[in-house]
Order: C-alpha cells, then sequence, then structure tokens
C-alpha cells in the first residue's frame, strides 16, 4: 500500500459504532466498569513525564492480503513523534510535521485549536484516545491473548453520522493497566488494529526528538500547508 493512502487512513475519523437497538443520548450512559479501567489507564499513562512503545498497525481489506506496518513512538505531554513503516511523523507546539520518505516529502501542518477533539485514532493519540465524552463505553467480558487475561471494551460514538466505521474494540490488560490492542471495524468489511508493546514511562529521550530540522531530511520536497 503506498505511503500516502496509509497516512490517510491513519488520519481517517475512526469513530466507533455498534450495531444495537439500544439508543445512547451521552457518555453517562457507560458502564462504570469500563470506565474504571480507562480511568485508570489514563492515570497511569499521564503519571509519566515521557511514554515510548513500540507498537504495528495491521491492515486487513476484504480479498486482500493482511498488510502489517511497524512503528514506534515517543511522547512528552503535547509533544509526540512517531514513525511507521516508510513514515514519520513530529507532532511540537508549532506544527504537524508528516514526512514521507519514499517520496521524499515533508507536510507542515496546522495544530488543532485549544479544545478542539476530532475523534480520530492516530499514533499521535494512541495513549489518549478514549478520553473525553464522545463515546459510550461497554465492558464485553475477559478474552485470553498470548497467555494474558484482558478487558474487551467496546466504544460507539454518540454522533453516528460522522462514522465511517461500524465498532472500536479495545483490549486492556486491567492488572498492568495498559492497552494492549485497538481494532476499528470499518462498514465495508475492512479493519485497522493497533498492537501496542509494554510502554516505557519516563524513557530518556535525547534532545531535540520533537524538534523537525530540515537539514536531516536533505533533498526532500518541504510543502508547508498551514493557513
Amino acid at each position: 500500500m503506498k505511503a500516502s493512502l496509509i497516512l490517510a487512513l491513519l488520519f481517517s475519523a475512526l469513530l466507533p459504532l455498534r450495531a444495537q437497538t439500544q439508543q445512547y443520548r451521552a457518555s453517562a450512559d457507560s458502564d462504570p466498569a469500563a470506565k474504571r479501567i480507562l480511568e485508570q489507564i489514563r492515570e497511569k499513562y499521564d503519571g509519566f513525564n515521557t511514554l515510548a512503545a513500540d507498537f504495528s498497525l495491521e491492515l486487513a481489506f476484504p480479498g486482500q492480503p493482511v498488510e502489517i506496518q511497524q512503528g514506534a513512538l515517543s511522547r512528552q505531554g503535547d509533544l509526540v513523534r512517531f514513525k511507521l513503516g516508510d513514515q514519520e511523523g513530529i507532532i511540537n507546539k508549532e506544527a504537524a510535521y508528516f514526512i514521507l520518505h519514499a517520496s521524499k516529502e515533508v507536510q507542515i501542518n496546522d495544530l488543532p485549536a485549544p479544545g478542539e477533539t476530532t475523534g480520530m485514532l492516530t499514533p499521535q493519540n494512541l495513549f489518549s484516545f478514549y478520553e473525553g465524552d464522545q463515546y459510550v463505553l461497554a465492558l464485553q467480558g475477559e478474552e485470553v491473548v498470548n497467555g494474558q487475561r484482558l478487558q474487551v471494551i467496546e466504544m460507539k460514538p454518540l454522533d453516528r453520522d460522522a462514522s465511517d466505521f461500524t465498532k472500536l474494540r479495545l483490549l486492556a490488560n486491567k492488572g498492568r493497566k495498559e492497552i494492549v490492542s485497538v481494532k476499528a471495524f470499518s462498514r465495508d468489511g475492512s479493519t485497522y488494529t493497533f498492537h501496542l508493546d509494554t510502554p516505557r514511562g519516563n524513557a530518556p529521550l535525547a534532545d531535540g526528538t520533537f524538534t523537525f530540522r530540515q537539514a536531516e531530511f536533505p533533498g526532500y520536497h518541504v510543502e508547508d500547508l498551514r493557513f
């Protein structure tokens, strides 16, 4: 799959929807047990000054072989740097920089406005996408994966009309207070799954991790898309 298409998929809104006859009107309708699990995970992640993790993105399209991209990310507050396949992203206080190594291109984008929520599932918000009141949560029991007993949490959006996807399914290790995977189901039968390795809290990060330096990418075309 082309890098530009992978990038587009990453920044598509993965707002979940579950087909049920019951209607939910507010995030207050969420299962208290599911909410508590995610609150504990958020508290753990937010307690670290820095956070680093390896991950993979599995893309499965009907009638096509499953594609897996390997990635890594580092976070310090709102600052994020990630790599995924032949792509790289740097999000700092100035802008969001997306580097496409295959095409030797850098795209510079505006940051979201303060308080703006997009509902997107991307490497930069992989540790925080579930926050806020956009979703209704439901605890769906347990599942054993690779010897781990995991809690299964399904999430559906309050704004169903905005969703291109039918369901988002999160697996969490309740004892370790960690997200293990997040899987989004598309209306066309495609699925997109982030698998997270054990996050490394307070990981040492090199100076300039979140700084974009054009000199590091000689010969790359830089396109500034900011308004």
